[in-house]
Order: structure tokens, then sequence, then C-alpha cells
């Protein structure tokens, strides 16, 4: 578009995501006016959207689940839900939001066995190992240019290489926002409501210090890296309240992917650390595995040592957990070039890895033990006593080969950020309103994490509160 100082339109969206792109396509189509400010200035700028696997699930649910069943399971997910009225928006619209995006470009297929991949972007991604491989003209890729052209098509602006700085107050409401070029020309963009869409801040390595890991640098960018917290910044200076600033979605990887792009984001080593244990430096477990791979990343990156930890097992588990789900890691680490120790006793694995052989042995004895006679509750730290989601569940470490995987933590998306409602209008401490301010995505919290790192879906809850802000901003602009 044109340089100019100022633009006027109805509503701006920050970020180009899914999010931002679903709210701006569903603003014109409701009549109203608007501009997306991205701060990626490439045509296929980098964004989680357009990289991820493209599995649209609710908790891991099929979205034409009763609304009820659903609204539960992302209860049950995220212990501690801020607001029921969220899990219910979610529920209720994630089977409506598909429809809408299949009406607007995105192809969706069965992409495997397991029932929440009933709804899965076209062409599937998760077939190929490596950051290169696996996203281009793939299902996100291909959804992300589709609502751009379409929302261009009916007149919107999108302005590439914009990065918002701040926002626009009037008398309490939010009125627009200034933002800058790549060089530092500002611009401004007066509006009648704005839309943060612009990710979380796993790409912000202070706020990721603060938040969530002592040693932000010892963990693998998982994704496009592009949040840097702007939205958040922004809607807390403008009045606005956060939540749930300490958990993130990611994965377990092994150590090597930190230097290596070939190893991530697949393959991923949730399954195997789920049936197994993972243990620190010491030899000594530190986190409930049971609560599957979110979680187990999230205890890997709060170490002192985020890259200190690796899960143990034998060679039992590793054929066969260790060949669940689409890209499994066995046989694809070892094919890449990753580590992998063996031994044929727990003594001689220990001393491969520089620990304690008494603490290695009675870690995994207490283990096999709690195992067998259905204690592993009571353990210390406690065990999860469930299925893993994908695969046997806790698994016996038997022997006669033993196994050990370095680990980090893969920080795919930050779980905090701003508090929204049911129809993702910004609140404030007090639960009121922020006039004008919406957020939507992975800048928004209160949806997942809580002391289980609960995850509920990042592509259904940035497609639904898109779509939710967009109306709400709608009937809010006709009231006013």
């Amino acid at each position: 578009m044109t340089t100019q100082s100022t633009i006027s339109v109805d509503v701006a969206v920050v970020g180009g995501g899914l999010a931002g792109l679903v709210a701006a396509s569903r603003l014109t189509e409701l009549g109203l006016t608007a501009v997306v400010l991205e701060a990626g200035d490439e045509a296929r700028y980098p964004a989680n959207s357009r990289y991820a696997g493209g599995v649209f699930h609710i908790a891991f649910r099929d979205l034409e689940e009763a609304p009820s069943q659903l609204a539960q399971a992302i209860a049950q997910a995220s212990a501690g839900l801020r607001d029921t009225s969220l899990a219910e928006a979610i529920a209720h619209d994630g089977a409506r939001v598909a429809r809408w995006l299949a009406a607007h470009g995105a192809q969706f297929g069965r992409g495997g066995d397991y029932p929440f991949m009933g709804n899965m972007l076209m062409p599937f991604s998760l077939r190929e190992t490596g950051f290169s491989n696996h996203w281009r003209d793939k299902g996100g890729d291909r959804l992300l240019q589709a609502l751009e052209g379409a929302f261009v098509a009916a007149g919107g602006r999108f302005v590439r290489g914009a990065r918002a700085r701040a926002l626009v107050m009037k008398d309490g409401r939010c009125a627009g926002v200034r933002a800058e070029r790549p060089g530092g020309e500002g611009f401004a963009v007066h509006a009648n409501a704005v839309i943060l869409a612009d990710g979380g801040f796993q790409g912000n390595a202070q706020m990721v210090r603060e938040y969530i890991s002592p040693r932000p640098e010892r963990l693998c960018k998982r994704g496009a890296g592009t949040g840097k917290g702007d939205g958040i910044r922004m809607a807390r200076e403008a009045g606005a309240a956060v939540v749930g600033m300490n958990r993130f979605y990611g994965h377990v990887q092994h150590k090597a992917a930190l230097n290596d792009e070939a190893l991530w984001p697949y393959p991923v080593l949730d399954i195997v650390a789920s049936c197994a244990i993972v243990v620190d430096a010491h030899g000594q477990r530190f986190t409930d595995e049971g609560l599957g791979g979110v979680a187990i990343a999230n205890a890997i990156a709060a170490l002192e040592d985020p890259l200190s930890s690796c899960v143990v097992l034998d060679e039992e588990i590793w054929n066969t957990a260790g060949r669940a789900f689409l890209l499994p890691p066995n046989p694809a680490l070892e094919e890449l070039g990753a580590q992998i120790s063996r031994a044929d006793s727990v003594e001689a694995l220990a001393k491969q890895l520089g620990m304690s052989a008494p603490t290695l042995a009675g870690s995994i004895d207490t283990y096999n033990r709690a195992l067998e006679r259905d204690t592993l509750a009571l353990m210390t730290p406690p065990r999860t006593v469930k299925p893993a989601m994908l695969a046997g569940g806790a698994l016996p470490i038997r022997g006669p080969r033993y196994l050990a995987i370095p680990l980090c933590a893969g920080l795919t998306y930050t779980m905090g950020g701003i508090a929204i409602d049911a129809d993702a209008r910004a609140l404030d401490a007090q639960d009121r309103p922020v006039p004008g301010l919406y957020a939507a995505g992975a800048t928004t919290g209160g949806i997942e994490g809580g002391a289980n790192s609960g995850y509920v879906g990042g592509l259904i809850k940035a497609a639904v509160f898109g779509l939710r802000a967009a109306e709400a901003a709608r009937r809010d602009f006709a009231g006013r």
C-alpha cells in the first residue's frame, strides 16, 4: 500500500497469524473496514499457524462432540481454569469455526487414526522431519494465504513490516494504534477498536526469563519465535490485566534440537517420556511424567539448567512407544544423527551419563515397584495414574538393554496473556472490559495452562476468539 502517516479504519488488527486473519476477514464480511498490521515483511512471513501441524481439536477431542463434553475436557485439561465461559465459547464454536474456515479456503481431512485428527488441514503436515521440510505449501501455509487474499479482495488493507508500538487511548477508550516500519518510520491508525493478535512472548527472552525459565537461551525455539509480547505490553499499559503467564505450549525435544534445525519441530519425545521416567543431572525424577509432553516440557524449562535432563527407558519402550504417533522418534532421531546412550546395566548407563549409579538405580527401582503395586500416585513427585494420550501409559523399565536420551524443552507459544471475556473483550483487573480493545490467540491468557500446563489447542483457540472478537466489535460498534 502507499506510504502514509495516518490510516483511518473501523478496526485495526495487530498480527497476521490465524487469529488476526480470521478476525480481519470476518470484519469485512460484517461490513466494517479493517487494516492488518503484520511485523513480518516477507510474502510468507513467519507465523506459528503457518508452521503448525494443522490439527484442529479441542483438548484432544473431536470438534463435533457435544459442547458440554468438550467444555468438561477443557476444564479437566486446564486445572484452575480462570473463567468457564471461555471453555464454553470454544466448545460451542469449534465446529462452527471449522465450517467457516472451510468456506474461506481451508481444506480439512482425517490426518491420522486418532479421533482428534478428524479435522486436519490439507495438504497434511507432520509427514517430514526438520523445520524447512514440513510446512511450505502445506495446510497452514495455504490457509493463511487464502485468508489474506480474501481479506484484501474484500477491500481490507494488509500492511507488512508494521510493528505496533502503542495503543491510542481517548477518554478511557482504545481509539487506534501507533506503529512503525523498518527504519523507525512511524505512522498511526485511527480506529474505533483494536484487536490484538500478535502472539505470545516466546520471542522475548527477557519475558521468558521472568515467567518461564531461568535460561531462555537453553530452550529450543519450536515455532516462528516472532511473539515479542508487544500486544501484552500495550494492553497492560492501557489498563488490561494479564493471567497465566508461567506456562507455555511446547514439546519434549532431543537436546541437539537446540542447535540443529533438522531435529525440530519433529520428531518429539513426548510419548516416550510419558511412558518412562525423566531424570535430572543427578538421576532423580523431578516431574510428573504422566501429565504428558506439554507439562514435561514446562518442567524441563523450569530447571536451573534446562539442558540437564534425560529420559531413561529400555529397548522395549523404545521399540513400542518410540514408534508411536505420525512421526515417531524411533528410528528418525538416530537417522538424523542424534545421540542416544545405551548400556547393558543401569550402572554402566549412569557412568556414561556422569550420574550417581545408586541414585539412578533407585529412581528406576522406585518407579518399577510403584508401577507393579499400583502406587504411582504416592511417589515423590507423584505420577499421574492415567493412560498416556497416544500410547500405553506408564511402562516398566526392566532392561536388559537400557537407554537414555538427552532432552530440551521446545517452546512453541506462551499460554498466558491478556485476560478476556467469552467475546474476546480485553478485561481489566476488576474483570471490566477495556472499551474498544479485544484480543485473540496466543496473546490471551486464562484458557490454557494451570497447574498441569493444560493444552486446549492453539489453532482452535486462535480461530474461535478471532471470529468472536470481530463479531463482538461489530455488535459493540453498532451499539455506540
